[in-house]
């Protein structure tokens, strides 16, 4: 039962931040460090040996480092960055590659779709959002974290955790 209510803070973090992404083009900080400070907790309980849990934190802290590098080159955002690199504790080695793939994908998706939404002028049902707005209006911003939380919806039924 603990277990169950342990794991739901994973794709309860990842709506969230998808919905905050999309609706203010930030990731609260206090998302990535629910995932960060939850995990090592649901793990235990999950029955996951203190290697696998180690492994993790240290693949988490690659992911970061990598990403870090992606946020000075400006291809990815700050909170982008940390929500990507707090949910890979969660999904582990075994589903790792398989959630990047499908963030990568997803990400595809979203930015091409963001590029054909700014050939055409905003429907008038549309105009009165901010957030189309402003995504209308030419800028940057890509609300990755929409991708990062598809993937981890997807991976969410495999995770170590719920496997053990």
């Amino acid at each position: 039962m603990l277990l169950t209510a342990l794991s739901l803070i994973f794709p309860v973090v990842m709506v969230l931040a998808m919905v905050s992404d999309f609706r203010h083009f930030e990731i609260p900080n206090g998302l990535s460090l629910v995932l960060l400070s939850a995990y090592p907790l649901a793990a235990i309980i999950g029955g996951l040996p203190w290697q696998t849990i180690l492994w993790a934190f240290a693949l988490g802290a690659l992911v970061l480092i990598v990403m870090m590098i992606a946020f000075v080159f400006g291809v990815m955002g700050g909170g982008d960055c940390k929500l990507l690199a707090a949910a890979v504790l969660w999904t582990g080695t075994e589903q790792l590659l398989e959630f990047l793939l499908i963030t990568s994908i997803a990400g595809g998706i979203l930015s091409l779709s963001l590029l054909l939404f700014l050939r055409y002028p905003l429907p008038a049902v549309l105009s009165g959002m901010p957030t189309m707005q402003r995504m209308h209006a030419g800028e940057k911003n890509v609300p990755y974290a929409v991708a990062i939380a598809a993937a981890g919806l997807m991976v969410y039924p495999h995770l170590p955790m719920l496997d053990s």
